[in-house]
């Protein structure tokens, strides 16, 4: 996957309403709302008959009650099938299997532009190994990359992808020091980067960015709150060139244009050019 300069997100968005106004235009070919399969029974075929998405939704109970009744019929397109729920979505292709998106997850899926943004799902709705939180892994595109969306009470649902989720995978996901992701991968304010806030250490904050000339490194605690106050990568100061690191006295964060030093007895963060 490779990432070209300019705006990321922007570029991958610009083919999302065309995809979805197809959508849209197969939905609205489909049946009307009274013709809609009746609630809670199974298709009228034979078993041997179902798609994979109905074969799994008929033959699991407890799938039947997170997602629900079906709301519409099921869509095929380019491979790729898909049915809406009350409270979620199923898709199927033949390399991703057939996968559920639910609750508040699959609000986020919807708000992001559900397939046409971060392709179809590979996982159903899993817990995250410290049982706090949930997650949706999705193919994603080639815009963006291999996709995910987590989810904490604390925290709400978020996007992550592109070198963002990759450093984030890399350190741990949120089992490292970057915790959960407070915000959606996005595009920077130049548009030059990508960039995904997280809960951090200790709450403390964190954050990841990535320009083609610097790659992708965290800004973490006092020392992000300085970068961010002075304006992040559109101050002096640039996009980071490192991640925070131990020196005499305190930790240390590399940008473009100078440093920033956090002094471990007075807890105050100082910017220097170089």
């Amino acid at each position: 996957m490779t990432f070209r300069k300019g705006s990321i997100f922007r570029k991958s968005a610009a083919g999302t309403a065309t995809m979805l106004a197809a959508t849209l235009s197969l939905g609205l070919s489909g049946t009307a709302s009274g013709d809609v399969e009746q609630r809670n029974q199974p298709p009228e075929v034979s078993p041997a008959e179902f798609t994979p998405i109905e074969k799994r939704y008929w033959n699991e109970p407890r799938l039947r009650e997170i997602l629900g009744n079906p709301v519409d019929t099921e869509y095929d397109v380019n491979g790729m099938s898909y049915r809406e729920f009350q409270y979620g979505w199923m898709y199927h292709t033949e390399d991703t299997g057939a996968h559920e998106v639910h609750g508040a997850i699959s609000d986020r899926y919807e708000a992001l532009g559900r397939h046409a943004t971060y392709g179809v799902p590979t996982t159903d709705e899993r817990t995250t190994p410290d049982e706090v939180g949930r997650y949706n892994h999705f193919v994603g595109t080639d815009a963006i990359g291999t996709a995910s969306i987590y989810w904490t009470p604390e925290t709400g649902a978020h996007g992550v992808w592109g070198p963002p989720r990759q450093f984030w995978a890399k350190n741990g996901y949120e089992r490292g020091r970057l915790d959960y992701p407070t915000s959606d991968t996005a595009d920077t304010a130049e548009g030059d980067g990508v960039y995904t806030h997280f809960r951090g250490e200790d709450h403390a904050g964190a954050s990841v960015y990535w320009s083609p000339e610097t790659g992708a490194h965290s800004v973490r605690g006092t020392i992000r709150r300085l970068w961010l106050n002075l304006g992040a990568e559109t101050s002096w100061l640039g996009y980071p060139e490192s991640n925070e690191y131990s020196v005499p006295g305190g930790r240390r964060s590399d940008f473009e244009g100078g440093y920033v030093y956090w002094n471990a007895s007075t807890g105050e963060a100082t910017a220097h050019r170089y």
